[in-house]
C-alpha cells in the first residue's frame, strides 16, 4: 500500500486505542474484572500480553502499510467496541456511581470509542485502497 494522508486518521485511531487499551485494563484489574470470568491474575496477565502485543503489531503494520495491519485493528476495534458497551453498558446505565466516577467512565468511554474509531477508519482504508493483483488471477 503506498503512504497517503488517508492513514493518518487510522493510526493516530490506532495510537489512542493502544492508550486507551491499556488504562482500561489497569481499571478493570483494580476492580477484579478478571475473577468475575474465574481468570486467575497470572492467566490473565499473560492474556493482556498477547492483546496489547497483537495490538501494538497491527498498529506499526498499518504504520508500514500493511493490509493485514488495517484487517486485524478493524477486527479487533469491532469486538472490542462491541464487547466494552455489552460488559459495561448497563453497569454503567444503573443509579449511582461506577467505579471510580468520572476516571472509570472516561477510561471506558474512550477505549469504546477509539476502538470503534480503529476499526471504521481501518475499514476505509481497507476500501479506498486497491487490493494487490494475484499472481495467476484474471484482472
Amino acid at each position: 500500500m503506498k503512504s497517503s494522508r488517508s492513514h493518518v486518521p487510522a493510526l493516530v485511531s490506532a495510537a489512542a486505542f493502544a492508550g486507551f487499551s491499556a488504562a482500561h485494563l489497569v481499571d478493570e484489574f483494580v476492580w477484579r474484572a478478571p475473577a468475575e470470568f474465574h481468570l486467575a491474575e497470572d492467566a490473565t496477565e499473560i492474556l493482556v500480553l498477547a492483546y496489547m502485543v497483537a495490538l501494538v503489531g497491527h498498529s506499526t503494520e498499518i504504520a508500514l502499510g500493511s493490509r493485514a495491519g488495517y484487517l486485524g485493528l478493524a477486527i479487533a476495534g469491532g469486538l472490542i467496541s462491541v464487547a466494552d458497551v455489552l460488559k459495561h453498558g448497563i453497569e454503567i446505565a444503573a443509579p449511582g456511581p461506577w467505579r471510580f466516577g468520572p476516571v472509570s467512565l472516561f477510561l471506558a468511554a474512550g477505549l469504546t470509542l477509539s476502538a470503534l474509531a480503529t476499526a471504521v477508519t481501518s475499514i476505509l482504508v481497507l476500501r479506498a485502497e486497491p487490493r494487490p493483483s494475484t499472481l495467476g488471477a484474471p484482472p
